[in-house]
């Protein structure tokens, strides 16, 4: 089970989770399911004391209700909890310039979904479609397409419209629109992992810092 199965599943066992109102124990089929989901969320979320620190019941027929609610709300929020040090906490971090679209809003929570549930290929691709947006905020071509985001950069360093590592994070945010491609990991020697999600948010909030700067425009 994945890590996006596993968060599913317990919030699907949270919403079964009420036993009768005369019941003071927990169904013993949902307390099974509680002690499966655990030992897997243990196994993929082996650093974490939070959830290495909870418990399985040992017997499924004599778990009160109360406890078996408590074990499942506890570990929902543990599956949900953003990664301390990591690339969620710097997304969390970066302030959109106001003038960002609308849609860029969205996908910046579809991205924080992604990298908290460590879903790196879709967090490396929506990090360059974010920067695509935000540049093309500062663009004047308003045409249905518009420039892609490796012409945005050129024109961007050619116009020394930006910092120097600021420059260097947007082009490896289009090296990493490449992996649209099944073979480009390969080819580029960039396979997917939580240090190029790193890089690419980093990039992305070297982006919006300077594009608090309204005179921040294309010629």
């Amino acid at each position: 089970m994945d890590r996006v199965a596993l968060r599913d599943a317990v919030y699907k066992l949270e919403e079964l989770a009420d036993a009768p109102e005369e019941a003071s124990f927990a169904f013993a089929q949902a307390v099974c399911q509680f002690n499966s989901l655990l030992d897997s969320a243990k196994l993929l979320y082996s650093e974490r004391p939070d959830i290495q620190g909870l418990y399985s019941f040992s017997s499924p027929y004599v778990v009160r209700i109360g406890d078996f609610k408590d074990g499942v709300s506890r570990l929902k929020h543990a599956l949900d909890l953003r990664p301390i040090n990591s690339a969620g906490e710097t997304l969390a971090r970066i302030q959109l310039p106001s003038d960002a679209p609308a849609d860029v809003v969205l996908d910046m929570q579809e991205l924080e979904g992604a990298i908290s549930l460590g879903l790196t290929k879709t967090a490396l691709l929506l990090s360059g479609s974010i920067a695509e947006a935000l540049l093309l905020t500062r663009h004047s071509d308003k045409s249905a397409k518009g420039p892609g985001l490796a012409q945005l950069v050129k024109q961007a360093r050619d116009e020394r419209l930006f910092g120097r590592d600021t420059l260097r994070g947007l082009e490896t945010l289009v090296d990493y629109r490449d992996l649209i491609h099944p073979r480009a990991p390969v080819r580029n020697k960039t396979p997917r992992n939580s240090a190029r999600v790193d890089a690419a948010v980093a990039a992305l909030k070297l982006l919006c810092h300077e594009l608090q700067d309204p005179t921040a425009q294309y010629n």
